[in-house]
C-alpha cells in the first residue's frame, strides 16, 4: 500500500480536476484527485497515520495541498457544508433547495476528527482544520431532526423524509469526538450526541441488524428498514465507541482485554445459529455454517495454487458455530482442523474439483472452471440465515470478453443444503442458454452415485475415515439436460465426479441447492436416510430453482 501511496505523493497531478469537465492531461481521470467529498474520509486519516509511522513530512504536505483543493472547489461558505462533487453545485431539489448529501458530509466530518486525532499540534495548517470542524458543527446540528437523526439531504429534509443511519452515525461520532477533545463545547453539543444515539438505537434490530442505511450512492436516495451496508454498521460502532470514550468508560480496560473477554463470551456461547465470515488471515477464505454443516470457498490469495472455485466441506458434529474456533486454533496454536478434536474436522478433499456443488461452464464436453473468487461480501449473518456473494471470471467465449459470474449463497438454519444462485454476464449483459456443469466430487474410487435427472437431483454416498458421507445437488424437475459420472482425471488430480448439466435462463441465471450429510453428526446415518432426505427436499416449498 505504501508503494502505491508514494507513487501518488511523489508524482502528484497538477491539473485542477473537476467532475464537470474532462481532464486535459492525457491518461488522467477525474477520480485521480479528491474531486468528491467522500475522499476526505478515505485519504487524509490514512496519510496522517503514515506520517506518524514514518516521520516523513511529505505525507502531511501532500494531504494539505489536496485537501485545500477539494475544499476550495466543494465547500459552500454560506451553508458551511460540502457538495458531494462539482456536479451538485448548481443542482436543486424539486423544493428549490441545495443538495448537501448527509453521508457525504458525514464522511468529511468524521474524516476531520480522524485527521485531527493524529495531526501534530505544531503543524502549520492545523488551525485551518480545527476551524473547519468548528464551522461545520453548527450547520450539522441545525440539520438534526426531532427524532435525533439526519435526513439524506441536509438542506431539504422533505426530499426524503426518513432518518438515514450511516450519515447520522458519522455525525454522532464526529460530535462525540469534538466534545471529548475539547474542540466544541460540551454543554452546547452533547445533547445532540444523546439525541443522535437514541435515534440510532431505533435502527438496530434485536439481532444486531442495522437497517435504514442508504445503499452505495453519490446523492440522497431512498431506503427502508431492510436497507443495509457494512459502512452503516461500522459507523454505528464508531459512534458508540466514541461515546464511551467521551464518557470516560472506554479507557478503564485495555483494548486487548476487551477483545479477550468478548472472545471468551463467544466461545462459551453454544447457541446454534447460522454464520458466515471472511478469513483474510487464512488466504482469503470465505467460510459459513449452520447447525448441521459448514463449508468454505477460496479467495484471491490462492490464485496461484491448485484451489479454484470448488466448494469445500467441513464436517461438524455439534449444532453451534465452529468456524471461528477452528481458524483461530489453527493459526494461533497450530491445532490442525484436519483432525477431529471433538466437534468435527476438515476431512474432505476439494483440490481443483467442483467439490460439493461447485460449478463450471460446460464447453465442448469438458468443464471450464474459474479461478478463486475475485471479490466477495458477507451480506448478512443472522441467527436464522447466512448469506454472501462471490464473483468469478471465466475464460472468454471465442470472439467475446470474459464471462463474469455473480454468485449468491444462502444457508438457512436446519438445512443441509445451500441455496445457490449464479448469474452469468458478458460486459454486464446476461448470457442466456449457457450450459453449466454442477459437480459433486468423490473422495474415493467407486463411490455410489444416484442420478435422477427427471426428478432433478443427484447424490453421492461414500465412506470417509470410517464414517458415511452423502453429498447432493437438487434442481427444478425437468430443467436438467443430463447427468453423468465423470471419470477420474489423473492429470488434473481429480477423482470421479457426479455432474449435472443445466442451462442458464433468459436472465443468465441458474439456481439450485447443494450440500451434505455426515454420519458423524449422528442424524443422517445411512445411504437410504440420505436419499430419503434429498427426495423430500427436492419437493421442498423453499425450492426456487430453474
Amino acid at each position: 500500500m505504501r508503494k502505491r501511496i508514494d507513487e501518488a505523493v511523489d508524482h502528484p497531478i497538477t491539473e485542477v480536476l473537476d467532475r464537470r469537465e474532462t481532464p486535459k492531461t492525457v491518461g488522467v481521470n477525474n477520480t485521480d484527485r479528491w474531486t468528491w467529498c467522500d475522499a476526505l474520509y478515505m485519504a487524509p486519516p490514512t496519510l496522517v497515520r503514515l506520517y506518524a509511522a514514518t516521520g516523513d513530512k511529505k505525507y502531511l504536505d501532500f494531504l494539505d495541498k489536496e485537501y485545500r483543493q477539494t475544499y476550495d472547489q466543494l465547500y459552500d461558505h454560506g451553508a458551511n457544508l460540502f457538495y458531494r462533487d462539482g456536479t451538485f453545485i448548481d443542482r436543486r431539489t424539486s423544493n428549490g433547495k441545495k443538495v448537501f448529501w448527509s453521508r457525504g458530509n458525514g464522511w468529511v466530518y468524521a474524516g476531520l476528527a480522524l485527521l485531527l486525532e493524529k495531526l501534530p499540534p505544531d503543524y502549520p495548517s492545523r488551525p485551518f482544520y480545527e476551524k473547519l470542524f468548528r464551522q461545520m458543527t453548527p450547520a450539522i446540528v441545525a440539520a438534526q431532526q426531532a427524532d435525533g437523526l439526519w435526513r439524506p439531504n441536509l438542506a431539504d429534509p422533505q426530499q426524503f423524509k426518513v432518518g438515514e443511519t450511516s450519515g447520522s452515525a458519522l455525525f454522532v461520532f464526529g460530535l462525540a469526538w469534538g466534545v471529548d477533545h475539547g474542540l466544541i463545547d460540551r454543554a452546547t453539543y452533547w445533547p445532540a450526541v444523546e439525541r443522535g444515539w437514541r435515534g440510532l438505537k431505533t435502527r438496530i434490530k434485536p439481532d444486531g441488524y442495522v437497517g435504514y442505511v442508504q445503499r452505495v450512492a453519490a446523492a440522497p436516495g431512498s431506503f427502508d428498514a431492510n436497507s443495509r451496508g457494512a459502512y452503516g454498521t461500522g459507523a454505528v460502532l464508531l459512534a458508540g465507541s466514541e461515546i464511551l470514550r467521551a464518557l470516560g468508560d472506554a479507557t478503564k480496560v485495555a483494548p486487548e482485554k476487551v477483545l479477550a473477554a468478548a472472545q471468551a463470551q463467544v466461545d462459551a456461547d453454544h447457541t446454534p445459529r447460522a454464520y458466515a465470515r471472511l478469513v483474510p488471515l487464512r488466504d482469503d477464505d470465505l467460510a459459513w455454517e449452520n447447525d448441521h454443516i459448514a463449508d468454505r470457498i477460496y479467495g484471491p490469495a490462492l490464485r496461484n495454487g491448485i484451489e479454484n472455485s470448488g466448494i469445500d466441506v467441513w464436517f461438524k458434529s455439534v449444532p453451534y458455530p465452529v468456524v471461528d474456533q477452528r481458524y483461530r486454533n489453527e493459526r494461533l496454536y497450530h491445532i490442525s482442523y484436519h483432525k477431529d478434536h471433538g466437534n468435527g474436522y476438515d476431512g474432505y478433499k476439494v483440490s481443483n474439483s467442483r467439490g460439493d456443488g461447485g460449478l463450471g461452464i460446460w464447453r465442448g464436453g469438458r468443464i471450464v472452471t474459474s479461478n478463486t473468487f475475485i471479490s466477495d461480501a458477507v451480506i448478512w449473518t443472522r441467527p436464522d440465515v447466512a448469506e454472501f456473494t462471490a464473483e468469478y471470471e471465466y475464460p472468454p467465449v471465442p470472439g467475446h470478453d470474459n464471462i463474469h459470474e455473480a454468485r449468491t449463497v444462502r444457508l438457512h438454519m436446519g438445512d443441509r443444503l445451500n441455496e445457490i444462485t449464479s448469474r452469468f454476464t458478458i460486459n454486464g449483459k446476461p448470457v442466456a442458454g449457457l450450459e453449466i456443469a454442477v459437480g459433486l466430487e468423490t473422495q474415493h474410487p467407486k463411490a455410489e452415485m444416484d442420478f435422477q435427472p427427471g426428478a432433478g437431483w443427484m447424490t453421492v454416498w461414500e465412506t470417509v475415515d470410517g464414517k458415511g458421507l452423502g453429498t447432493a445437488a437438487i434442481f427444478a424437475p425437468g430443467t436438467v439436460l443430463k447427468m453423468m459420472r465423470l471419470p477420474q482425471n489423473s492429470d488434473l488430480e481429480q477423482d470421479e465426479q457426479a455432474l449435472a448439466i443445466v442451462r442458464t435462463d433468459a436472465n443468465g441465471t441458474i439456481t439450485y441447492r447443494a450440500g451434505f450429510g455426515w454420519t458423524g453428526e449422528r442424524q443422517i446415518m445411512s445411504k437410504d436416510a440420505w436419499t430419503k432426505y434429498v427426495e423430500a427436499q427436492s419437493g421442498s416449498s423453499r425450492e426456487k430453482t430453474h
